[in-house]
């Protein structure tokens, strides 16, 4: 307990510095990003892949044909699909730093923060590096600017429209955690994992806890976007709680 208070502290008080170290790193290594690598993945239809643990229940053969996009550890569910993403994204720090060494070996397209550079993420030719902010405006230019969002399904939607979809698919958006004390704040996850597909994504690591209202204010803001551009969402989430998009249940 005492560690976690000593962590919230540092994170704090340390915020401006790292914003101002975020702005510089974006504008020294944004000229680097390897835009033309997402030509091939434009006018295709998305699959946007989160990490309940709906999973788990989830038949990726029906989307073969889609560019997918997923999120955070989904490296863990390589061991149980022979399903890979095609992009992933990651923005939390602490997700950042666990997850590391399968960032630097992969080469998988991966969308990450200026921070990602010191927390131990190395740049490469298949690491873009964007310009996160904190409003929940819905950019329409990722190469500019994007909305960092209290979820990380939120600047993968973004990516997902700058991809210019012929329509959007979404599955593993449970829309449901289970968890004791506060909407984001960091703190040591502990007790059974049940919130995401593998009982090891946060078990005995710390992790930001949700805050669900106020992604649903972020996902209204997207499906807004969405509809006025006539691009169909789709959530196919198998017993997902999220209510914001269409939803429909997968059939072979």
């Amino acid at each position: 307990m005492q560690k976690m208070k000593v962590f919230d502290i540092v994170v704090k008080f340390s915020k401006p510095f790292r914003d101002f170290l975020d702005k510089i790193i974006f504008l020294i290594l944004n000229k680097f990003n390897q835009w033309n690598l997402l030509e091939v993945l434009k006018n295709r239809p998305v699959l946007v892949v989160g990490n309940g643990p709906s999973l788990n229940k989830t038949d990726f053969s029906l989307f073969d044909q889609h560019v997918s996009i997923g999120m955070n550890k989904i490296n863990l569910f390589y061991d149980r699909s022979t399903w890979r993403p095609d992009i992933i994204v990651c923005v939390n720090g602490s997700v950042l730093w666990q997850n590391r060494s399968f960032f630097n070996k992969t080469n998988t397209i991966l969308f990450v923060p200026p921070r990602a550079m010191y927390l131990g993420v190395k740049k490469r030719k298949n690491v873009f590096v964007l310009n996160f902010h904190k409003n929940d405006d819905f950019s329409d230019n990722i190469k500019k600017t994007i909305a960092n969002g209290v979820t990380v399904s939120y600047p993968c939607l973004q990516i997902a429209n700058y991809l210019n979809p012929l329509n959007i698919s979404i599955v593993g958006i449970d829309h449901s955690y289970k968890f004791e004390g506060k909407n984001q704040i960091y703190k040591k996850f502990e007790g059974e994992e049940m919130n995401h597909f593998s009982k090891d994504y946060f078990k005995n690591k710390i992790w930001g806890t949700p805050n669900l209202e106020h992604s649903e204010i972020q996902y209204n803001i997207a499906k807004k976007m969405f509809d006025n551009k006539n691009i169909e969402v789709i959530d196919y989430t198998v017993g997902g709680k999220l209510e914001i998009f269409k939803k429909e249940i997968l059939n072979k």
